[in-house]
This record gives C-alpha cells, sequence and structure tokens, in this order.
C-alpha cells in the first residue's frame, strides 16, 4: 500500500494497521483530501469513519447513511481512490456490477440507493469480506469469486471498477497495474461493453502515474471517456472517468 502525505508532514499507510493515533491522523487525513484537495461534480460533504475491534464505521452525512466495513487479513481496505469514487458514482434502481469488490463498501453503497447489485473479486477472501460486510449492515447483494468477467453473465446498467493502477513490473497486490499501470484496466475494457446496456456507464479510477493517455487512445473507437472527478495526491492525480458506449454495431453482442 503506498504511503500518503497527510496535513502535518506525516505519512501513515492506508490500511487497518497501526496505532490509534496513527488511524486519527488518517482521518484527518481525508477530511483534508476531501474539503480541501478533491473536485467531484457531486461532492460528499462529510465523512467520518473509526476502527473498532477491526470494524470499520464509515458515515457520509451528506446523504445521511452508515455502513460498516470489517477489513479481512490480505483485502484491498477502504483508502482515498475509494472515497473518491464513492463521492463520483450516481446511481439509483438500477442493475449495478462492481468489479474488484474488495470489502464490497461501493457495492454497500450502492445497494443502499436502491440498485441491485452484483459485486465480483478475483480473491476468495475479499469475496468472503464482502459478503460478510453485507450481512452485517442487513443489506442484499450478489456476491462472486470471478477474474473481471469470468464469472460474470447479463446485462447492466452500470459498471464500477477500481482497479490495480500503480505501474510495477509485477502484479502480485492488489494495487500492482502491470508496467504502464493500465494493463488490469485494459483487460476489462476489452471485455465491459459485452456487459453494458445500451445506455449504460463505467465508472473507473485511474492513475496519472500510469499511461492514461494510451488506455483512453487504444478504447476510443469504442468508448467515450469523461472526467468527473479528481484528487491530488503529492506524487500523483487520481482521476474519476464516466465511460460511454459509442453507439456501433460492434459494441453489444
Amino acid at each position: 500500500m503506498p504511503f500518503r502525505k497527510i496535513r502535518n508532514g506525516a505519512f501513515v499507510r492506508g490500511d487497518n494497521r497501526g496505532t490509534p493515533k496513527k488511524h486519527q491522523e488518517y482521518c484527518n487525513c481525508i477530511d483534508y483530501l476531501f474539503h480541501g484537495n478533491v473536485y467531484v461534480k457531486r461532492s460528499i460533504k462529510h465523512c467520518v469513519w473509526q476502527k473498532k475491534n477491526r470494524r470499520w464505521y464509515f458515515t457520509f452525512v451528506e446523504i445521511d447513511e452508515r455502513i460498516i466495513i470489517e477489513v479481512s487479513e490480505g483485502v484491498y481496505p477502504p483508502s482515498e481512490d475509494s472515497y473518491l469514487l464513492l463521492g463520483c458514482i450516481e446511481v439509483g434502481k438500477e442493475k449495478v456490477l462492481e468489479v474488484g469488490t474488495g470489502t464490497g463498501i461501493i457495492a454497500l453503497h450502492a445497494a443502499k440507493r436502491g440498485a441491485d447489485v452484483t459485486a465480483v473479486d478475483i480473491k476468495q477472501e475479499a469475496v468472503e469480506n464482502a459478503r460478510k460486510n453485507a450481512e452485517m449492515n442487513g443489506i442484499k447483494i450478489h456476491v462472486e469469486q470471478s477474474d473481471l468477467f469470468s464469472n460474470v453473465s447479463g446485462i447492466f446498467d452500470v459498471i464500477i471498477f477500481n482497479p490495480p493502477y500503480l505501474p510495477s513490473d509485477k502484479m502480485e497486490e492488489a494495487w500492482e497495474g502491470g508496467e504502464e499501470g493500465i494493463e488490469v484496466a485494459k483487460r476489462f475494457l476489452e471485455k465491459a461493453r459485452f456487459y453494458l446496456s445500451h445506455k449504460g456507464r463505467i465508472y473507473i479510477v485511474l492513475s496519472t502515474l500510469g499511461n492514461i493517455k494510451k488506455l483512453i487512445d487504444d478504447f476510443e473507437q469504442f468508448y467515450d471517456f469523461e472526467e468527473i472527478g479528481r484528487m491530488n495526491l503529492f506524487f500523483e492525480k487520481l482521476i474519476v472517468y464516466k465511460i460511454t458506449c459509442k453507439d456501433t454495431e460492434t459494441n453489444f453482442r
């Protein structure tokens, strides 16, 4: 997990380990990022999260909802990219697919807004974690193990993906996106349009450390890309794109 700079100059990991003081510093970091360094078209006014006995208590004040999250060992914890994505997605009573669900926090958010949600992850630990979090919150979502779309069927109005995006010559961790940081996103976009309804949309997070221009150039014949959110960190920018399919016969089954 990459280190993130917080307001007082310290650096902390964005995960579920550390001292209470570090967790408070991290909460301060999230508050700072949301209020001072984030642009989204529909912003979250305030977010609060606390850790008690390995459970994250996560609240969005603007939409008046509370989601209890437990982070299991080996599962990617909610981080800055998760919060930015949560501030950008707009879902209603639609069919939603979240790829790479992790703890399930985004899938649960969508379900609380009335969506019929399917969530998948390549890691069995994440699948079990998301199912447990859904049960704890009394929220109904369908969770399955799948490498991207390998175990997915059906058509969805919204597809959400927070992919591994940090450049790395290895792809062993949840945040490693291959040599150019776009390999997993590329595999995703090769298939996503076949699972999207005609007027559907995709929400995806990418990092400027990866070769975003190449990714867009490779897929501009199939998709339109609209930047709808941005978070400026000290060594990168995180960008949320809303992606829609071009009206071509090759897009759909």
